[in-house]
């Protein structure tokens, strides 16, 4: 399967979603992670490049958990746009990509954050899992059904 959160290739769902996302997240964080009070979870605040490094993606709180925005598109894809032309509901279709959130974390859970993650490239969205396993390292998995990728992304 390629998954595509934040639009890196490679990954089980949609290797499109990875591509736009995943490449360029970057963190701004200090020597240790930081935990969100009370959740016990690292929180994943910050700009990360994704894991093929084609764009930047930048966690910041949001309500009582995170949420992960498409900062920066740095490789293009041939005949790619920055469009969110496959988006289900019609009225979004011309709306860009950059700026939009892609990742909604409300919870946290044994250590790591969860939620969902939309991909523009599909127009689906999938269950997502992030968690901050380094001062500058974040691992991202996303799952349809049973069937799950993860990806390693590094702080800018």
């Amino acid at each position: 399967m390629a998954m595509g959160l934040g639009g890196v290739r490679g990954f089980a769902v949609s290797s499109r979603l990875w591509q736009l996302l995943l490449p360029g997240l970057m963190l701004l964080s200090q020597a240790t992670p930081a935990v969100a009070v009370g959740t016990g979870a690292p929180d994943p605040g910050g700009v990360w490049f994704t894991q093929d490094r084609h764009s930047t993606m930048r966690f910041a709180p949001c309500g009582s958990g995170w949420c992960g925005r498409v900062e920066r598109v740095l490789v293009r894809d041939p005949g790619a746009t920055e469009r969110d032309v496959k988006n289900p509901d019609p009225a979004l279709r011309n709306r860009s990509v950059l700026g939009v959130v892609l990742f909604e974390l409300p919870r946290a859970e044994g250590g790591s954050w969860r939620g969902t993650v939309y991909d523009p490239r599909s127009g689906k969205t999938y269950k997502a899992v992030v968690s901050r396993t380094a001062p500058d390292q974040l691992e991202i998995k996303g799952c349809l059904l049973m069937f799950c990728q993860t990806q390693r992304w590094t702080a800018r």
